[in-house]
């Protein structure tokens, strides 16, 4: 049932019930379909915009975006940033998705092989190193009971891959280390090791 009111000549309908219920029961199911059918949080993923050699840096035009609802173990961003330049360990097909631990540090790709330490702490920053850490090697050494002990570098900007400091044991003294050489590196560090007391400096970022 319509009622109309009537004010002078003016005759102005209202709404009768039903269609007021219509109106909001539409309401409510518009309502209910954008939430059903909204997309979940989506989160940017970098992902291999060509197919992709390994050793090669990487540079922006190397990867695209794709948007995925989990990112967990992927590279999350929208650009390299500090990975640019960085390389693959291994090849990537175009589109699939870059993950850190085919990742490596310019560092590893000048020098891919390693090196282990095993120092005192403080002889190794008191074991303030973590990876990615860029270190000196000073290699002391003493000629005699007369002579001063003379302390000379033999390697600069050494990149650490691990370091572990020992926290219980008779190795709580200890830092275990992972350094990136080449070959001549390799030999450097050895031989000074062998022929002296090591000494590490963290080099400032």
């Amino acid at each position: 049932m319509t009622i109309g009111v009537r004010l002078g000549s003016w005759s102005i309908p209202t709404l009768d019930r039903r269609r007021i219920i219509g109106l909001v029961l539409a309401a409510i199911a518009a309502l209910m379909v954008l939430a059903l059918t909204r997309p979940a949080n989506q989160v940017a993923v970098l992902v291999a915009g060509d197919d992709l050699v390994a050793g090669q840096p990487l540079s922006e035009e190397d990867v695209t975006v794709r948007y995925v609802a989990n990112g967990e173990g992927l590279v999350v961003g929208v650009s390299l940033g500090d990975l640019e330049d960085w390389s693959l360990r291994a090849p990537l097909q175009s589109g699939e998705p870059l993950v850190p631990s085919l990742l490596q540090a310019p560092q590893l790709a000048a020098y891919p092989n390693v090196i282990a330490l095993s120092l005192d702490k403080e002889h190794a920053v008191l074991g303030n190193l973590v990876a990615g850490d860029r270190v000196d090697v000073y290699r002391t050494t003493s000629h005699g009971f007369d002579a001063a002990p003379i302390t000379a570098r033999v390697a600069s900007d050494v990149y650490v891959i691990q370091a572990a400091v020992a926290t219980d044991g008779i190795n709580s003294d200890r830092v275990d280390l992972l350094l990136a050489v080449d070959e001549t590196l390799a030999a450097l560090i050895a031989g000074a090791a062998r022929g002296g007391e090591i000494d590490l400096v963290r080099i400032a970022p």
